[in-house]
């Protein structure tokens, strides 16, 4: 059973990428995914800045700041000068980005409904619990090296 848990995952995360993918190119949407995460974190994170979003999506500051650099140019975020730490920079949507997220989002729930069509919200609860606790496990677990 549990050798199946892997590949469980791994066909879950595929399919479901591979939706939003496909609805977001119907849509007109064509940036990454790294990209669609950062947004998300600006929304949601009060005074949000390159570390909070680098800690968040658990990636290296140098590829959020790559990342940043583009929704900048792109238009869909601003950097404003923090005014508490004179050496940080927060991070805010700008209209075209809360316009471009919002889409985003229904194609989020899009996806869910899909994904969850046949199931209880008991179910989904449950899911949601233990995936949480399995994230959580990994997390706390040590990397294995397994080269010789």
């Amino acid at each position: 059973m549990k050798d199946s848990i892997g590949e469980s995952l791994h066909q879950l995360m595929h399919h479901y990428r591979h939706q939003l993918r496909e609805a977001a190119v119907m849509s007109g949407i064509s940036i990454p995914v790294s990209h669609i995460r950062s947004l998300k974190c600006i929304n949601n994170i009060e005074n949000c800045n390159a570390k909070d979003i680098a800690d968040k999506l658990s990636l290296d500051k140098s590829q959020i700041t790559r990342v940043l650099k583009e929704l900048v140019s792109s238009g869909y975020v601003e950097k404003v000068r923090s005014p508490n730490n004179h050496r940080s920079q927060l991070l805010s949507l700008t209209n075209s980005g809360s316009k471009l997220l919002a889409k985003i989002t229904m194609l989020d729930k899009a996806a869910a409904e899909s994904m969850t069509q046949n199931l209880t919200d008991q179910q989904i609860e449950d899911f949601i619990r233990i995936s949480e606790i399995m994230v959580s496990n990994l997390d706390q677990s040590p990397s294995y090296n397994l080269q010789d």
